[in-house]
């Protein structure tokens, strides 16, 4: 993946590896040996683990070859993956499209469709399938009273339910990438497609199409990785017969203890994974996605690469197509989008909705309006201890997040060293690989070291995963930076540390602090390195949630939900009102 680039682009230019790092790259080191010895480290001992070190073997890959059980988890895991990427891409196309295309006010609604839910956790998503599907669901009461069935819908616990939900999760992240290369096309081809003679579906297949398949390919790629290393909602919503390799790993480590095997599935699950984004990469760096190099310029060169032929060529080709293709509609998109964006944010809206029911029971539609829910949450001891322990950790990982990701953001963007492709690769890796196999391996170094089950120690794991969003956030915004004010401070006679002081920090300091509250809603929204890491000693208020979802779905939980989703919103808000102070 990124480990293939020689050099990346900053600041619009490329630079090549040096023999010898410059100033700025001693930045790299701090954050670099963090996660060398919290991920790099921790994956290398899974790995030996799996090989039943010292006595190397190969017997646990050979019984999971050999055992039925984990080849139809193996199969499960596969289709429902597949099935979940190919229905989100069908989904998420007309959205990122609509988004590239469309007005102001439309623009503006699709985005927070697709930003709200993304930053609303999975667990509080997954919640709100689980109350909508449930054999007294939301959806089940609704058909019952309009008569469309007599008896309930089995929904949840099911392959239906699995796919349905997971869809949902996976959205944000298939429509982003696409919508990132989209709004990187240069409209005029378009338009000089038209001229020459183009239907508007004409066009769209044989100029846009072409130059979106780059944000396509790294969507689908996301997607599918995502969806092998899913666990939250499969767990949640799935039956029997619908599980996963994920489920299987939690099984095998934090159930039966067998830390070998669980290991050895890990490795499994990892190398698949390694093996797809090889794959990939061979199509698209994903590094570009994340801010690491100037998208405009592979739109760019796919224009040369289109060059003179193809739009000689539209006439000839719009009038083929047309035969037995219709005519694009100028509204059809932009209503399909706004349909499926609405989808999108439906079952959070439905939650919050149902969070002020005066029941002790979920009613839709609600018979009266009460805050009784909100008052159980804030009248329960258990509750509020979770949520202050939620808290302290996750000021211990966004601490040490902002911190170390700010100095990688300075020394990428500003300094040079040989090897930063791999060091690129090192920073995106932890939001790549499947949580649940870096949460595993940290659990082991971890347990070596005497903090499993310590909130440090979870503190620690979770900065690891929020490290790379600070480090795009940051350089984002490095990149944005006009340096003519650094210029003009120097020729004022400014030393560097007075222009970094003056000048630099006062600029970057909103996005850091932007990059802190999403470092901060990373850790504060986890459960799965909480369920691993924190071994039954640790309560936060995620884990809570999930407790009393497999145990007792009560509508206290959705007003927990509904206030979680409040906090993602703020930070949301703050974030875009303190980027745009930071642009005037």
């Amino acid at each position: 993946m990124a480990g293939t680039m020689s050099s990346i682009l900053i600041n619009g230019r490329t630079e090549s590896s040096r023999s010898r790092p410059t100033p700025w790259a001693w930045l790299l080191l701090p954050g670099s040996i963090f996660l060398a010895v919290l991920f790099v480290v921790p994956l290398t001992g899974l790995l030996l683990l799996s090989l039943g070190m010292p006595s190397w073997t190969l017997a646990n890959f050979v019984r999971i070859g050999e055992t039925p059980v984990y080849l139809t988890v193996m199969r499960n895991t596969l289709e429902i993956s597949v099935t979940v990427t190919a229905l989100a891409f069908v989904l998420s196309y007309p959205i990122a499209y609509a988004l590239t295309t469309a007005g102001t006010a439309l623009r503006t609604f699709l985005l927070v469709g697709v930003v709200l839910p993304y930053f609303t956790s999975a667990l509080a998503r997954t919640f709100a399938w689980i109350v909508l599907l449930g054999r007294n669901g939301v959806v089940n009461q609704f058909l019952l009273e309009v008569g469309l069935q007599s008896q309930p819908f089995a929904m949840l616990y099911n392959r239906f339910g699995v796919i349905l939900g997971m869809t949902h999760i996976v959205m944000p992240m298939m429509i982003l990438p696409m919508y990132t290369v989209m709004s990187s096309i240069d409209q005029k081809l378009m338009r000089a497609a038209r001229a020459n003679g183009a239907s508007p579906l004409a066009a769209f297949l044989t100029i846009f199409l072409p130059l979106s398949l780059p944000g396509l390919i790294a969507g689908v790629l996301l997607v599918f990785i995502g969806c092998l290393g899913s666990y939250i909602t499969p767990a949640l919503m799935g039956g029997l017969s619908d599980i996963m390799i994920t489920m299987a790993i939690s099984s095998q480590v934090l159930e039966q203890l067998n830390w070998t095997f669980g290991a050895a599935l890990s490795v499994v699950l990892l190398v698949a994974v390694l093996a797809i984004l090889w794959i990939g990469s061979r199509f698209f760096p994903i590094e570009q996605l994340l801010g690491f190099s100037d998208g405009k310029l592979d739109s760019t060169v796919a224009r040369r690469q289109l060059g003179a032929k193809m739009l000689m060529r539209i006439g000839s080709a719009a009038n083929a197509l047309d035969r037995w293709l219709p005519s694009m509609g100028g509204r059809s998109v932009p209503i399909l989008a706004t349909f499926l964006a609405v989808l999108l944010l439906l079952p959070v809206l439905i939650v919050a909705y149902l969070s002020f029911g005066a029941s002790s029971y979920f009613v839709f539609p609600l018979p009266g309006y009460s805050l009784r829910n909100y008052e159980a949450y804030f009248s329960d001891t258990l509750w509020i201890r979770a949520t202050f322990t939620s808290v302290r950790i996750a000021l211990m990982a966004a601490g040490m997040a902002t911190a170390l990701g700010g100095m990688l953001a300075f020394g990428l963007s500003r300094g040079a060293m040989p090897g930063r492709g791999a060091m690129v690769a090192l920073l995106l890796s932890p939001i790549i690989v499947p949580t649940v196999i870096v949460a595993v391996a940290t659990y082991f170094l971890l347990a070596r070291l005497g903090l499993q089950g310590t909130e440090f120690g979870l503190a620690l794991g979770q900065a690891v995963h929020a490290i790379p969003y600070v480090v795009v956030i940051v350089v984002a915004n490095l990149r944005d930076l006009n340096p003519s004010y650094e210029r003009a401070a120097r020729s004022l006679g400014a030393g560097s540390w007075a222009t970094f002081r003056t000048i630099v920090a006062p600029l970057v300091m909103p996005a850091l602090i932007v990059a802190s509250f999403f470092a901060f809603l990373t850790s504060f929204d986890d459960v799965v390195y909480v369920l691993f890491l924190g071994i039954g000693k640790i309560t936060t208020l995620p884990m809570r949630m999930w407790e009393g979802i497999r145990q007792d779905i009560s509508p206290t939980i959705a007003a927990v939900a509904t206030l979680q989703m409040l906090f993602a919103t703020t930070v949301i808000v703050v974030g875009t009102l303190l980027k745009q102070k930071n642009k005037t």
